[in-house]
């Protein structure tokens, strides 16, 4: 007895130091200061300009009526200060998506944690440009979207699809994705004539507007050029991307890849809603993936949209993983950001 309460003791201790090491994940995802903090840091690094800007001139035809946007707005501090105004919303909105369609299984604010961590750390998008508009619009269509699960009401389908088409407004290339949300209907079992018939109307009201008020301020060149650019299709063009923007988007694709790894391997746990959720999420993350990948000079404005589904992925593998192997690539992950950030901070030897 005097032998093996000595073993005991000391097999406990080593226990109870395994376990603060996987709850310190835990404690993380469970504590109500952590969003305070990663906000905080995330302004710093808002308003710390970075070595080198994005050379992306956003004035051509390709971004429809964003060249109507005053110079003010696209540069310097009013630029940063709109583009983190709108971050915020997004930050907000992706708590609310979280309630409304209980996006993890445990009371967290991870995903909206996880999304403002991202942003901050996608440095080059930090000044307003239509990606931030994008980004934005897209997770304000995923509340109609997701509503509609097994609820084929034409409302939603319209709400989701005007939020789509209001933001082609300043990316005409973006009404490529009308298709993908008819696919994601038709998971979610919602997809009927009624509401295709809403999504085209959706689809066409604002073009209706900018139309009608083309003919009216005899503009109508600037609008058939608009929709000449919802179907112009350039090369790729890889000369665009320099290493900062490689490395960052190799970083994201890395989480992006491991909460949809992760999900896949635990997805039993989860309701049959929140799966299909998580799949479509996962789809529609590759999708912006594949586009960057064969339209490279997109993107500073694809890319921010492909932060949401990321945000979401890695956010659920983060909130619900608790593993000495998690533990650990999570640590992995936390140095690469921080030579992410730094790479963008840091000038490169020509």
């Amino acid at each position: 007895m005097s032998i093996i309460s000595p073993i005991f003791a000391l097999e406990l201790q080593l226990f109870n130091k395994k376990s603060v090491r996987l709850n310190f994940q835990k404690s993380i995802t469970d504590s109500q200061v952590t969003l305070p903090v990663v906000y905080g840091v995330v302004l710093l690094l808002w308003f710390l300009p970075p070595s080198v800007q994005t050379s992306v001139s956003y004035s051509t035809t390709e971004y429809g009526l964003w060249r109507l946007m005053p110079p003010l707005f696209q540069q310097g501090f009013w630029s940063l200060g709109i583009s983190v105004l709108f971050a915020s919303v997004a930050v907000h909105g992706m708590a609310e998506l979280n309630n409304a369609n209980v996006l993890l299984r445990v009371g967290s604010r991870m995903l909206s944690t996880m999304l403002a961590f991202l942003l901050g750390l996608a440095v080059n998008s930090h000044l307003f440009q239509p990606g931030t508009l994008l980004m934005l619009l897209s997770l304000l269509s995923f509340f109609p979207l997701f509503s509609s699960y097994q609820t084929p009401n034409p409302l939603y389908a319209f709400l989701a699809y005007l939020m789509m088409s209001v933001a082609s407004l300043v990316f005409p290339k973006w009404l490529w994705m009308v298709p993908l949300y008819w696919i994601i209907q038709g998971y979610f079992r919602s997809f009927t004539l009624r509401c295709f018939l809403a999504s085209l109307l959706a689809t066409m009201l604002p073009y209706w507007f900018y139309g009608g008020i083309a003919v009216m301020t005899e503009s109508t060149g600037d609008f058939l050029s608009h929709l000449q650019e919802i179907v112009s299709f350039q090369w790729c063009d890889y000369s665009m991307l320099d290493v900062r923007e490689l490395a960052t988007f190799s970083f994201f694709i890395l989480l992006f890849l491991t909460g949809s790894i992760d999900f896949y391997l635990h997805r039993y746990m989860d309701k049959t809603r929140t799966r299909i959720i998580y799949s479509v999420l996962i789809q529609y993350g590759l999708v912006l993936a594949v586009w960057i990948g064969v339209q490279p000079q997109y993107f500073s404005t694809l890319f921010p949209v492909l932060i949401l589904p990321t945000a979401i992925l890695f956010g659920h593998f983060f909130s619900l993983t608790h593993t000495q192997f998690s533990h650990i690539l999570c640590i992995i992950l936390m140095v690469l950001a921080l030579a992410v950030i730094a790479l963008q901070y840091l000038p490169l030897q020509p």
